[in-house]
C-alpha cells in the first residue's frame, strides 16, 4: 500500500470514528427552570452537571440527569425536584427542571430535653428538665441559599445565638463565609462519669455555667461535591468554683474560667441521592481541630482528628444497605473533661448503649443497617391545605435491621467506667419515617452484648 493510500485510509478511520461519536452524543438544546419564584437561577445552575449547548455521551445522559436532580434535592431548599426531557430527533433534547419551593421563614417553637436524648430523659421523666423557646430560621435568604438563624432558649437552660451563612461570595460561586455567635447558661454541669453514667452538679437557684462564643468560617467549594471549611473561634467559659473543686480537670489545673481560641479544618465529599436520608452513594468527611493556642494563659490544649466514611447501596427494588465507619484520635497530654468526648454523645453511639456515655480520647465506630422500604417515597396530597408548599407531603417508611460495633480508649477518666477498653456490640430492629422539611424519625428496639434492651427514639439522620 502506497503512503498516499495509507494516509487516506487513516483519515477515513478518523473521520468515521468522529462521525460515530457525534451520533452517539446528545446535545442539550435548552435548559430551563420552573417554580423558582424566590431562588435565583444561578443557584440552580451551580448544581447542574451540564449546560445549554453541551454535548453529553448518550451512555452518560441518565447519570447526568439523575445526578443533577440529586444535587438540587440535597440543597434542602425544595419539597420536590423533577427533571423532564423533550427530544428533538435522536440527538437533541430540551431539559426542564421543575421545583416546588419550601416555606423559608420559620419561627419554630420547640420543647426539648435537657438530657442527651429522649431515652435518658424518659428514665426520670423530670418535667422541670425541659427547655423551650423558638428557633427563627430564614432559609434561602434573598433567594441566594443564604441562611439566617436566631436561637432563643429558655427553661432549664438558656441560649441566645445568631448565625448567618453566605454560601457564595464570588461570581464563580466557590467561596462563602459563615458568622456565628452566642451565649449559653445553665443550672447544671456534668463534671464526671461513674458506671458510664454522667454525674451532675446542680443548683436550681442560680446559673452555674456561662459560656460566650463566636466563630467565623470561610468556606471553599471548588466543585459540586467537595466542601472545605476553616472555622476560627473564641470561647469564654465560666463554671462555679464548686464544680472546679469536684473536678479539677474540668478545664484543667483546677481553673473555673477559661478563655481560648480554636481552629478547625473540615473537608467533606458527598455523592448521595439525598443528603438528609441517603439510600445510594457515599460520604467522606475529615475533621482536624485544635482547641487552645497557648496565647491566653489557658490550660486548654487539645487537638483531635476525626475521619468518617459511609456507603449506601440499593440491593434490589426495595432493599437497601448502608454502613459507616468513624475513627477519632486526639491528644493524650491531659484533656479537659469539658471537651473530651467518646461514644454516647450526639450522633456517635452504639445502639443498645443509648443510656451510657463512654468517655475517652480515641474511639472507633462501625454502624450498619439493612433497610426494606415499607412505603417507598411518594407524594401524599393534603386536600384541605391550599398552599403548594404544604399540601403535598413527601413520605416514606423503612424497616431496618441494624448492627453496631464500637471501642473507646480512655487514659484519663476510665476509673469506675468499665465500658471503656472493651468491644461494644449492639443492634436491633427499627422503623424509619422520612417526610418533608428534613424531618426523619427512628424508632428502634435495641439490645447490647450484656443483653440489656429497650425501646429508643432518635431524631438523627445518620445510619
Amino acid at each position: 500500500m502506497s503512503h498516499i493510500a495509507l494516509r487516506l485510509f487513516l483519515l477515513f478511520i478518523v473521520v468515521f470514528n468522529l462521525s460515530v461519536q457525534a451520533q452517539d452524543d446528545v446535545l442539550i438544546g435548552s435548559l430551563t427552570f420552573e417554580g423558582n419564584k424566590i431562588t435565583k437561577e444561578r443557584i440552580l445552575l451551580r448544581e447542574m452537571t451540564f449546560r445549554e449547548g453541551q454535548s453529553i455521551p448518550r451512555s452518560k445522559l441518565d447519570y447526568n440527569l439523575n445526578r443533577s436532580k440529586a444535587n438540587l434535592w440535597s440543597l434542602q431548599l425544595f419539597n420536590f425536584v423533577e427533571v423532564d426531557t423533550c427530544w428533538y430527533g435522536s440527538n437533541e433534547i430540551d431539559v426542564v427542571v421543575r421545583i416546588t419551593e419550601r416555606w423559608y421563614v420559620w419561627p419554630v417553637p420547640f420543647v426539648e430535653f435537657a438530657d442527651r436524648n429522649f431515652s435518658e430523659w424518659w428514665q426520670d421523666k423530670r418535667w422541670d428538665r425541659l427547655d423551650y423557646g423558638t428557633l427563627i430560621k430564614w432559609s434561602n435568604f434573598r433567594g441566594r441559599r443564604e441562611e439566617l438563624t436566631f436561637h432563643l432558649r429558655f427553661g432549664y437552660n438558656n441560649q441566645y445565638e445568631l448565625r448567618y451563612e453566605i454560601p457564595y461570595l464570588d461570581h464563580a460561586q466557590k467561596w462563602g463565609i459563615e458568622f456565628q455567635g452566642g451565649y449559653r447558661q445553665g443550672h447544671e454541669v456534668a463534671y464526671a462519669s461513674v458506671g458510664n453514667k454522667r454525674v451532675f452538679y446542680k443548683n436550681h437557684d442560680r446559673y452555674i455555667r456561662k459560656e460566650a462564643f463566636a466563630t467565623i468560617t470561610p468556606r471553599w467549594r471548588p466543585n459540586l461535591y467537595n466542601v472545605h471549611r476553616l472555622e476560627i473561634g473564641f470561647t469564654h467559659f465560666w463554671i462555679l468554683d464548686s464544680v472546679a473543686k469536684l473536678q479539677p480537670e474540668y478545664f484543667g489545673a483546677g481553673e473555673n474560667l477559661v478563655k481560648y481560641f480554636s481552629i478547625e479544618y473540615n473537608v467533606k465529599r458527598e455523592m448521595t441521592d439525598y443528603s438528609d436520608y441517603p439510600l445510594k452513594g457515599y460520604r467522606f468527611e475529615l475533621n482536624l481541630r485544635k482547641d487552645g493556642m497557648r496565647i491566653l494563659d489557658s490550660p486548654i490544649d487539645i487537638w483531635s482528628l476525626e475521619v468518617e466514611f459511609a456507603k449506601y447501596w440499593q440491593l434490589h427494588k426495595r432493599w437497601y444497605f448502608a454502613h459507616g465507619q468513624k475513627i477519632k484520635v486526639s491528644s493524650t497530654n491531659g484533656q479537659a473533661y469539658s471537651l473530651q468526648k467518646g461514644l454516647g454523645y450526639e450522633h456517635d453511639f452504639v445502639r443498645g448503649y443509648e443510656l451510657y456515655v463512654i468517655d475517652g480520647q480515641h474511639y472507633g465506630l462501625l454502624k450498619t443497617a439493612l433497610k426494606w422500604a415499607i412505603l417507598p417515597f411518594r407524594k401524599v396530597k393534603l386536600k384541605f391545605l391550599k398552599s403548594e408548599k404544604f399540601n403535598t407531603l413527601p413520605l416514606a417508611f423503612y424497616a431496618n435491621l441494624n448492627f453496631d460495633m464500637g471501642y473507646v480508649v480512655d487514659n484519663q477518666f476510665n476509673k469506675g467506667n468499665p465500658l471503656a477498653g472493651q468491644l461494644l456490640l449492639g443492634g436491633g430492629l427499627g422503623i424509619d419515617i422520612v417526610t418533608f422539611y428534613d424531618i426523619s424519625w427512628r424508632a428502634e428496639y435495641s439490645m447490647n452484648k450484656a443483653l440489656e434492651h429497650g425501646f429508643f427514639l432518635h431524631f438523627t439522620k445518620h445510619i
